[in-house]
């Protein structure tokens, strides 16, 4: 939505009026910050307290707070806040304007005019891709939401040879291109990734059961024994690339902090970082989850034989990750009781470089499962704060109590 101003009256961004009155109360983004992904679901409307959409696209994500313009995403889609009378502004060209008074001095003079973490909601019905962040990225999980059974990939299960397991990537990689140049004159690349996702999905699937449905899609001249040696071996590639990863299952409540184990960071002198994730399951059990991050790109390694392609940059990926065997509970960040409150637990998560401080609160409803967590909605998760080195102050719980809402508080209104 483009804002509106009237002719001759400063933009929002500009108007020391409009900044002083919005210094001093919280800056609630729109909700509705939506991009679709293949992999995305329908639950981020409903649980944002949104109608139906007429389309019903898969939205895989909701970028919450986005105002950091070095990342191409958060350019993309920035946070858009209400200033007054209807009218909106751009938080990232108030930021530019009047950051000091939004965000604080000291906050301003650490990381300049920008909000330097990425809060992103994902609603995760079918896997996404194996990928990882530039050194000194890491990420955090909150799970709001998960179908009985879900589970995501996370780190290594064993130490990786690199170098052999980029080239089986880049194999797989052209594998998947000449299959497409057989298939494509005859059949479109949706139409494909409709008939294959099932099949890859399926561990025990032999290629005898999809060539039967593909062969009645492409005409008898198609090089049949060519086609069938490509479905092979990229099915077994799928699975050995998922069999490479710890499966870690999740549940309503828990708190995942994605970073380089202690015990590999300081073996290999390397800064903490993201490990190689593919967050979602082939079998399709849905997650719904906060996920908090820096700002930055990300390297996309494999992309489960999806179609439509899409771009990887399987060398960039696996120069930033750790390659090193890893266990889920290095992962899982343990909840501790509150004292004084009976039945409230606390799970803290610190960034690499002290960048960011993440807490989560849960009451016992957390533990109640998907359905309930979402009828309490932020009363059962709720992130307390999202907060970095600076003066930059934690707003009352009292004040984001529904479901599906972030916001960012200026000193001010602390």
């Amino acid at each position: 939505m483009t804002s509106t101003h009237t002719r001759g009256r400063a933009s929002p961004e500009e108007d020391p009026i409009a900044t002083g009155l919005l210094a001093g109360r919280l800056l609630v983004p729109r909700r509705d910050n939506f991009v679709a992904r293949p992999w995305g679901g329908r639950r981020l409307r409903e649980f944002k307290g949104l109608a139906p959409a007429a389309d019903a696209m898969p939205i895989g994500e909701s970028f919450e707070i986005a105002a950091d313009d070095r990342d191409e995403e958060a350019r993309e889609h920035p946070s858009r806040i209400a200033v007054a009378d209807g009218v909106e502004a751009c938080l990232p060209a108030l930021l530019d304007a009047r950051a000091e008074e939004l965000l604080g001095r000291d906050f301003v003079a650490r990381h300049g005019p920008r909000f330097p973490l990425l809060p992103k909601t994902l609603d995760i019905a079918e896997l996404l891709s194996v990928q990882g962040h530039p050194e000194g990225n890491t990420e955090v999980y909150v799970v709001i939401a998960a179908d009985p059974g879900a589970t995501i990939r996370l780190g290594f299960a064993e130490d990786v040879d690199a170098r052999a397991f980029g080239a089986e990537l880049d194999s797989g990689r052209r594998d998947q291109r000449r299959l497409l140049d057989l298939c494509a004159p005859y059949i479109d690349q949706g139409a494909l990734q409709s008939v294959l996702k099932p099949w890859f999905a399926s561990r025990a699937a032999t290629v005898q059961s999809v060539e039967t449905n593909l062969r009645a899609l492409l005409p008898a001249a198609t090089a049949s024994t060519e086609v069938e040696r490509l479905l092979g071996a990229l099915h077994r590639l799928y699975w050995r690339v998922l069999d490479s990863m710890n499966v870690i299952p999740v549940a309503a409540g828990q708190v995942f902090h994605n970073a380089t184990p202690a015990r590999i960071a300081s073996a290999t002198g390397r800064m903490p970082s993201a490990e190689v994730h593919a967050l979602g399951n082939p079998e399709g059990r849905e997650v719904l989850m906060l996920e908090i991050r820096r700002p930055g790109p990300t390297f996309r390694a494999w992309d489960n034989v999806r179609f439509p392609l899409r771009d990887v940059d399987t060398d960039g990926a696996l120069t930033s990750l750790s390659t090193r065997r890893t266990a889920p509970e290095e992962f899982i960040v343990t909840p501790q009781p509150v004292p004084g409150r009976p039945g409230v637990s606390v799970s803290v998560a610190l960034a690499a470089r002290d960048r960011g401080r993440g807490q989560h609160l849960c009451d016992r409803r957390c533990a109640r499962g998907a359905a309930r967590a979402r009828r309490v909605g932020a009363r059962a998760h709720r992130c307390r704060r999202v907060s970095n080195r600076g003066r930059q102050r934690a707003c009352s719980p009292r004040q984001s109590r529904r479901a599906g809402r972030c916001l960012t508080c200026p000193p001010r209104a602390g």
